[in-house]
């Protein structure tokens, strides 16, 4: 009664609330809560939710400011406004991620139709809930990859490729190379506005909409990843020898009479890493020989800064884009045989319970004995070949020794309580026409395991020895689960009468036995998903975590300088330590830590795109027909079935499921009839039939059989 704008209310609604004005009034003296205004404007029941309408739309109409602990107060244009990035969901609404951290501010569907994913804004709360608008774009995407349209009253337009990009691009010009369907370059040209689309010009015709190879092109365009190097890049590789030198020997310990050998896929072309190991008296002697990048990209040169800007190479099925130029990364750099190379060299000694005893690294000059594959030394190490072993009779010795101690290593690691991942890998087949012949699981062999416990090795001593030198590093460390994952994968692990041990904060050597009761189960593989996703992402960083996964207290990575930055930072590090000239910890290798974690996301978000698109094209003649597969996945809104031959993942829609109404229950990882009782849990097996196939959406859409 005290508002003296009541009468004014009181005509216009059947139940008035105090006007704008009275609480401007109240605000103006005090920040204030929408529960403060209740007490101070005596608003009780119904009233309470027009209040709370009222308050956002004086937000809205720049009366009011709310900030993030949802106090009001007069509005002031520089007051509580915040900087972040954009994050947008494919569905079209977003959120704005806060450079100062803490939550997220969410962008309804509308205000998205101003920016981009990845967008630098400026943002401010419209209510308490953190629904929040757009004050002004600070830096905004420049272009985009996507498939050309052309309407039907004339014009183009495009359809970004990244799903997060709701925002179609308007295209005032195109020419005559321009067709429907082509996956085209866009620079945007115009922001888009409430009213208006963004606007754009083709830069470059990347090809056809099925042509070979654009899915990956349009992908390494997407992500933002560097394919061209720079003529300053290219200018210095020219400069540099295709051999070692006598000048380049100068001060390294000369090990090329050492049976060095590579071992690697058939297809490699890159070989970074050569091992050796004989017995002692105490166990074995474990050689590790890494490639020298950093004697030929030194810090600061147009090699190095293109390097860090890439991050690390990216592998596709079908092509392969490196972090450094060919006439390195295949050349000078790469372990061939039958040629000296420049490494650095780790020199371990290892006692019989597989325990590293001591270590020290040296610049060396090698010689590579063998170029062997992982098939190879399989077939000569389990099946005993005769023609193979014969046939590498020369370094048979140092291959026996890799393998005992590949076997004691093999306990040491178990013990220790390492998790064992080794789950279905797929590889895609290709015709001599360029198209998909099948999609085949693969399988490691001991040989694989074999030089992945050399390089583990390698990788811990390295860390021990930048540590003790107080060296300024990039660790990978991965961090333990929280408690929340944690306490969600015991509840499913239950429900599958698995027991995962450790109580609140288990070790990994907790979620090892539950992979290892899991072996021989139909659900194995369901198991290791759901362990899987309970783990953090590893990272790059200077300050040392550990490595939960591997079961480390010290871990990072020296043995891949060819196709990743942080093993070249790495082996500057052991040089700076080797010269006595070391330097003291920098803010720039933490943010070179963020940089490089993000680097190598992108690279994996690209493969796995271009993946999952050419699985997409490979079902799209299959549609109506009908498969076995195993649920790994289920949802409030459906189950995703991995199909058992064919290694592809689809999904069948609560909404085709139309037998019943399901309930999800997310403890148990299930949906449950309410009438029937039939239940899907993750890891049962299911027929499917093949409902459509989206490449766009990169989505296969399965309906019960």
């Amino acid at each position: 009664m005290s508002d003296p704008h009541q009468n004014r209310e009181s005509k216009k609604y059947d139940n008035p609330i105090p006007s704008r004005e009275y609480i401007l009034e109240h605000v103006a003296k005090q920040a204030v809560t929408t529960y403060d205004l209740y007490d101070l404007l005596e608003v009780k029941g119904k009233q309470k939710k027009p209040l709370t309408h009222r308050l956002r739309a004086m937000v809205r109409d720049k009366q009011l400011s709310c900030n993030r602990e949802g106090e009001y107060s007069i509005f002031d244009a520089e007051k509580d406004v915040m900087t972040g990035t954009i994050s947008a969901h494919p569905r079209g609404f977003g959120f704005v991620m806060l450079d100062e951290g803490g939550k997220d501010l969410r962008l309804s569907a509308h205000q998205m139709k101003l920016v981009f994913h990845g967008d630098r804004v400026k943002a401010r709360m419209l209510d308490e809930r953190g629904d929040s608008e757009v004050v002004e774009v600070l830096e905004s995407l420049k272009s985009v990859v996507g498939r050309l349209h052309f309407g039907s009253e004339g014009g183009a337009y495009v359809v970004v490729d990244d799903k997060r990009i709701c925002n179609n691009i308007d295209i005032p010009k195109t020419s005559n190379e321009n067709t429907e369907q082509q996956i085209v370059v866009v620079e945007i040209t115009q922001a888009p506005t409430f009213k208006t689309p963004a606007q754009g010009k083709i830069t470059q015709i990347l090809g056809d909409y099925m042509d070979e190879g654009v899915e990956t092109e349009a992908a390494l365009y997407r992500n933002g990843i560097p394919v061209d190097f720079s003529e300053e890049t290219l200018a210095q590789t020219k400069q540099l020898p295709t051999e070692v030198s006598a000048q380049d020997k100068i001060g390294r310990v000369d090990i090329t009479n050492m049976k060095l050998v590579t071992i690697d896929g058939e297809d490699s072309r890159d070989f970074d890493d050569a091992v050796f190991a004989e017995s002692t008296n105490n166990g074995w002697k474990l050689v590790v020989s890494i490639a020298d990048v950093s004697y030929y990209v030194e810090e600061g040169t147009a090699l190095d800064i293109d390097a860090v800007q890439r991050g690390n190479s990216v592998y596709f099925p079908r092509r392969v884009v490196s972090m450094l130029p060919e006439e390195l990364s295949n050349g000078l750099c790469s372990i061939n045989p039958d040629v000296e190379r420049l490494c650095m060299t780790c020199e371990m000694n290892i006692d019989t319970e597989g325990n590293l005893l001591d270590y020290k690294f040296y610049p060396a000059v090698m010689f590579s004995h063998a170029r062997l594959t992982y098939t190879k030394v399989g077939k000569i190490l389990e099946e005993h070949d005769s023609e193979l072993t014969q046939q590498y009779s020369g370094v048979m010795d140092n291959l026996n020794a890799l393998y005992d101690l590949y076997k004691v290593l093999k306990g040491a690691r178990t013990k220790r309580g390492v998790m064992d991942f080794d789950r279905i890998e797929t590889q895609v087949l290709f015709d001599d026409n360029g198209k998909i012949d099948n999609i085949v699981a693969t399988s490691r062999n001991d040989a694989h395991k074999l030089i992945e416990e050399c390089m583990l090795m390698a990788n811990q001593a390295t860390a021990k020895f930048l540590a003790e030198n107080d060296e300024d590093f990039l660790y990978r460390i991965h961090p333990k689960p929280t408690a929340e994952k944690v306490e969600l994968t015991r509840q499913f692990l239950t429900a599958v009468g698995l027991t995962l041990e450790g109580g609140v904060q288990p070790e990994s050597k907790h979620f090892a036995k539950v992979l290892e009761d899991a072996k021989g189960r139909d659900d194995e593989n369901i198991i290791k998903t759901v362990v899987l996703r309970t783990m953090k992402q590893a990272v790059y960083t200077p300050a040392n975590e550990g490595h939960f996964g591997l079961a480390f207290d010290d871990y990072t990575h020296f043995t891949s300088p060819i196709r990743r930055y942080p093993d070249l930072l790495v082996h500057r590090a052991i040089n700076r330590v080797l010269n006595k000239s070391t330097r003291k910890p920098s803010k720039a290798m933490v943010e070179l830590g963020v940089e490089l974690s993000a680097t190598e996301r992108r690279a994996n978000e690209a493969t796995r795109d271009v993946e999952q698109w050419l699985k997409c094209e490979y079902m799209r003649d299959k549609v109506g027909e009908t498969f076995s597969g195993i649920i790994s996945g289920i949802v409030a809104f459906g189950i995703f079935i991995e199909l058992t031959d064919i290694y592809t993942e689809g999904m069948i829609s609560i909404r085709d499921m139309k037998d019943d109404y399901y309930n999800f229950d997310e403890i148990h990882h299930q949906l449950k009839g309410q009438r029937g009782g039939k239940v899907f849990r993750l890891g049962d097996t299911i027929k499917i039939q093949v409902a459509s196939v989206n490449l766009d959406d990169r989505q296969m859409v399965f309906i019960p059989a």
